[in-house]
């Protein structure tokens, strides 16, 4: 069952719960009082009621999606259950291989919620130093599979204009109803020809991490890996 359907499941299970509640009352005015309900005279309220008892309906529902949205966009706890498999939400670090061979330090922050997810990402050079950074909005995952792949836009201070990619990545976690703890796989900006080799790790289920330490992770982590990447 993926996040969004788990999700509306819940909203429309809670929000029959209301309704059956109204209708249980009305049904018990009912049995009260029938000779009130069945006089011609009263058709026209009752007409009324049944119109009135839809649009309560809709406005439950509403309420209880804006509700739950609210809660889970906002509760660490209840945004993992929805999720599952999926959870990608914090802060990764790791590295990927430019076009000229050159190792990049990574940051990304996985921003995850009921409507959508936004990647938000920077690199570094291998003396640490700021190269480039993107953004991503057009996410899909699947768990699946275990993978993701997204569109982005990226930023560098060395190009006179912003060029879009694309990045496709597997998923490593230990079972698969858990949530991965390391990516790996490729990106690659449209205008260059080569894809770029990329692995990265999530550090911290936060989106805002310490530049240096998230720096030092990364670094140690390209040490630890590196080998495997520069084989053809």
């Amino acid at each position: 069952m993926t996040p969004i359907i788990r999700f509306n499941t819940i909203v429309i299970s809670i929000t029959t719960i209301f309704i059956f509640s109204i209708w249980y009352g009305i049904s018990k005015l009912v049995l009260t009082y029938p000779e009130w309900f069945i006089d011609p005279d009263k058709n026209i309220f009752n007409l009324f009621g049944i119109i009135l008892t839809g649009l309560i309906s809709i406005g439950i529902y509403r309420i209880v999606l804006s509700i739950l949205s609210l809660i889970i966009n906002n509760c660490l706890m209840f945004k993992k259950l929805i999720f599952g498999s999926s959870f990608l939400e914090g802060t990764w670090v790791g590295f990927y291989i430019g076009v000229s061979g050159d190792e990049r330090l990574l940051i990304e922050s996985f921003e995850q919620r009921i409507d959508g997810m936004i990647i938000r990402g920077k690199s570094f050079d291998e003396v640490e130093n700021f190269h480039s950074t993107w953004i991503a909005d057009t996410i899909n995952v699947d768990s699946k599979r275990g993978k993701i792949s997204y569109h982005y836009k990226v930023e560098s201070p060395t190009e006179t204009s912003d060029h879009n990619g694309i990045a496709s990545f597997n998923f490593e976690r230990k079972k698969q109803n858990k949530a991965p703890d390391t990516l790996i796989g490729f990106s690659a900006d449209l205008h260059l020809t080569k894809k770029c080799k990329a692995m990265e790790f999530k550090v911290s289920d936060n989106t805002t991490y310490d530049l240096e330490e998230a720096l030092s992770l990364a670094k140690d982590f390209y040490n630890k890996n590196k080998k495997h990447f520069f084989k053809q």
